[in-house]
């Protein structure tokens, strides 16, 4: 794969914020895929402008489900009332940064780091616009816990509403130096505090765990069973771990008293973890958060992309049966294949015989069908033409009829096997789409159809022309031919076929026909009489697949996967970027495939 995924995860985490904000939208899998490529994307994104600016000083991340105490936390931390703390849950939705007294020029890199987020003054924050957040500056107090930071209050992450502004959390996240996730003693055991935890842990994110709200009683308790659960899930050494007592204030405004103790331990702690943050490493673990989750968040389009795979080969198969039944119906079938004998038509009229030519011309002008277009050369399709009920004449032609025939039973056996795919969102667009086109494309394939039979006209004057050209090898032979056709009267075939009572079909039983194709099939010339019919059906089969078939019917079929608007599905305008990388994905894993098909083979040998 040679696209960095600085290329291709900002457009697919797009793609998925795009998706997944529709209100039918509710697959865990997919909102579990955003989450991650949230994180990632923020991350791999923050990354080279940390390395850059390597003196901003620490940003510490407060992370927690609702009504855990993280507002409580970071005023604990910068000890001063800073962030605005709520019994409410869900009452903080936007990211806040308090930095200690940095320049105005540090914030403004930090606020790089936080786009697409826009930067807003806190007071001007509202809940309904989640695409902000706030950065402002507090004194460095002296009962503060650290120094030379930034620390951030963010929303939760387990609430009804947090999927509306994760961007918030996930941002915050991948900024961080350091991660404290404050949880309370009822909801360190919730799966949407684990589930973050292993993406924390997952990234390499120094991380510092406090559990919250504790009776003196519960703690070893607690203590051993979060160690116990994190060593277990995660097959390394639990995290730093402060547990901090519950605490009652008579108001939100104030800050909760406790013990030196316990500060001391959670500034301790926190200076230990600070210690060890590494952002290089950071990276280097983020890259690899990619590589094990791509496969995962590619899932969809790969689906999509093999849905679209199943239908072209139908498309195929359709066009194949198409080629093979007009083959059968038309090419095959004495009754309605006429090409050939147009040819021999347009042969006659080549067959002149300079002392009559004046006559045999006067007679066409009063059928009003000049030779080239009387005896078929291609220009003109020759058929029946009976009349309608106004006397006009209603042209009906063979060909264009087993044309029609079949692509209206491709249609319906397309349409069949659409109601037999999987009830996914693809399938079912595509099944829309058809449905909704399918008038206009049979239009299109009746004009597709004309034009396909009005180029193939020049090839039956070609066969005509060639069969001549080897008369004219033998003297003897063509002037027998000439005799015969001015002995059978060639015009008043053309005035039979003219008038409605001679087909295409029926020409080799007008005596003209007879008389050339008896002494053509009888002579030297027989054998090539038969190549030169063969060869002009090979060519008109082929003729019609390339342009009808598959230019016009397939292509058509084609179109409709290829225009799907169902504003829910990957894979629709897909950027070049993604369309690189999914065709990477594919072919490995076809590669792969194949390696274990040939490796079961020779095992089997």
């Amino acid at each position: 794969m040679n696209l960095s995924p600085v290329q291709w995860v900002p457009l697919l985490t797009k793609r998925y914020v795009e998706i997944c904000s529709k209100k039918d939208v509710e697959s865990s899998e997919l909102h579990y895929s955003l989450n991650t490529l949230l994180l990632a994307d923020a991350t791999l994104s923050q990354s080279e402008l940390l390395h850059k600016y390597q003196d901003i000083g620490s940003q510490i991340v407060v992370m927690g489900p609702t009504q855990s105490g993280k507002s409580t936390l970071v005023n604990i931390l910068l000890g001063q009332i800073a962030a605005r703390a709520s019994p409410l849950a869900g009452f903080t939705v936007h990211a806040q940064g308090y930095a200690q007294n940095y320049p105005e020029a540090d914030l403004e890199i930090i606020d790089s780091l936080m786009k697409p987020l826009e930067r807003r003054p806190a007071n001007t924050l509202e809940a309904s616009d989640l695409e902000h957040y706030a950065l402002e500056n507090v004194a460095d107090h002296p009962s503060a816990l650290i120094r030379n930071a930034v620390v951030w209050d963010t929303p939760d992450f387990d609430s009804i509403a947090s999927r509306s502004y994760s961007a918030s959390v996930y941002k915050s996240a991948a900024l961080a130096d350091v991660i404290i996730m404050v949880v309370s003693k009822d909801k360190y055991g919730d799966k949407s505090v684990w589930d973050m935890l292993g993406l924390l842990h997952a990234l390499a994110k120094p991380l510092l765990v406090c559990i919250n709200k504790l009776d003196e009683p519960d703690r070893a308790v607690v203590n051993k069973a979060f160690v116990d659960r994190f060593t277990e899930q995660f097959k390394t050494t639990a995290p730093p771990l402060v547990l901090l007592p519950f605490k009652r204030t008579s108001t939100d405004a104030e800050i909760p008293d406790f013990s030196q103790s316990d500060l001391n331990e959670l500034q301790q702690a926190l200076h230990d973890i600070r210690a060890q943050s590494s952002r290089q490493e950071q990276t280097d673990a983020c890259l690899q958060f990619i590589k094990d989750h791509e496969q995962g968040w590619l899932a969809p389009l790969i689906e999509e992309r093999q849905y679209y795979t199943q239908w072209l080969m139908m498309v195929q198969q359709l066009s194949d049966d198409a080629d093979n039944q007009y083959a059968q119906s038309y090419l095959n079938n004495p009754d309605k294949y006429d090409s050939f004998n147009r040819a021999l038509a347009e042969l006659l009229s080549l067959l002149e015989i300079p002392g009559i030519a004046k006559t045999l011309s006067r007679t066409r002008s009063l059928v009003t069908w000049p030779a080239r277009r009387l005896l078929g050369v291609g220009r003109t399709a020759l058929s029946r033409t009976p009349l309608s009920n106004d006397g006009t004449a209603n042209t009906i032609n063979q060909e264009g009829d087993v044309m029609a025939h079949i692509f209206d039973s491709a249609m319906v056996s397309a349409q069949s096997q659409l109601l037999e795919q999987p009830d996914t969102l693809w399938w079912k667009a595509l099944s829309q789409n058809f449905r909704e086109q399918q008038p206009d494309i049979r239009k299109r394939f009746v004009s597709c159809s004309e034009q396909t039979r009005a180029e193939f006209e020049p090839e039956i004057e070609i066969a005509a022309k060639a069969l001549f050209e080897q008369l004219q090898a033998q003297p003897r032979l063509l002037n027998t031919l000439r005799a015969a056709r001015v002995s059978a009267d060639a015009a008043g075939v053309a005035l039979a076929v003219k008038s409605g009572g001679l087909a295409p079909a029926d020409l080799v039983l007008a005596p003209a026909m007879l008389s050339v194709t008896t002494l053509l099939t009888e002579s030297a010339l027989g054998r090539y009489l038969d190549t030169v019919k063969l060869d002009l059906m090979n060519r008109q089969r082929q003729h019609v697949m390339e342009t009808l078939w598959i230019s016009c019917m397939a292509n058509e079929l084609t179109s409709l996967a290829d225009s799907l608007t169902e504003a829910r599905l990957f894979s629709r305008d897909l950027e070049p970027d993604l369309q690189e990388l999914l065709d990477s994905m594919i072919g490995e894993a076809g590669r792969h495939d194949t390696g274990r098909h040939e490796a079961g083979r020779h095992d089997n040998n």
